[in-house]
């Protein structure tokens, strides 16, 4: 199965968790499918991260054998975001994914789930913004406010933990950065 095909078994409707952008989730478990379905190609480009994520996360005979094929050519100096091969699947995957939600923010369970426990990172929410009809936006906006409120909170509360020495709850940390920029690679 190919990496496109898994993702369209895996959409914004299944990647709902709780104080997690689906949106994230989705581009994330792709760009993990991409790297374990690597395929050789003479003229494959990769940026930096991806190059990293090859090394990390593909089938060590697979990621071999692009490194080996990458080192046989002349590779560019320095490829980036724009010309490389992983980050513009990832785009296109990320469209593709932004018009399900609309799609699916139709919906009115879907819509009262979002409304009282969905959440979307403050890029994909800017994103969505594009695709989403003008009524559709104070929607996005009410997600993006209670989930603003909800962090503020539970970060207030983690720092008085901190003051009596209780570093436990740090996963509050995560949260906030995955809202602020999105998830970590994407």
């Amino acid at each position: 199965m190919n990496a496109d095909a898994l993702v369209h078994e895996i959409n914004v409707g299944q990647a709902l968790v709780r104080g997690a952008c689906p949106i994230c989730g989705v581009l994330k478990e792709f760009q993990s499918t991409l790297a374990e379905k690597i395929h050789v190609r003479d003229d494959l480009r990769l940026c930096n991260f991806h190059t990293w994520l090859l090394a990390r996360a593909a089938p060590a005979k697979g990621a071999a054998a692009v490194y080996l094929k990458l080192l046989e050519g002349s590779p560019a100096v320095k490829v980036g975001a724009l010309d490389c091969d992983f980050c513009q699947r990832v785009l296109e995957q990320e469209k593709l994914q932004l018009r399900e939600l609309v799609k699916r923010m139709r919906r009115s369970m879907f819509v009262q789930w979002m409304k009282s426990q969905g959440s979307l990172c403050l890029s994909h929410s800017r994103k969505l913004r594009d695709y989403a009809p003008l009524k559709m936006r104070r929607l996005i906006d009410e997600i993006i406010e209670r989930t603003r409120a909800e962090l503020k909170q539970e970060l207030e509360d983690f720092l008085e933990h901190t003051k009596q020495g209780d570093h436990t709850g740090g996963g509050i940390l995560g949260h906030a950065a995955e809202f602020l920029v999105s998830q970590r690679g994407l």
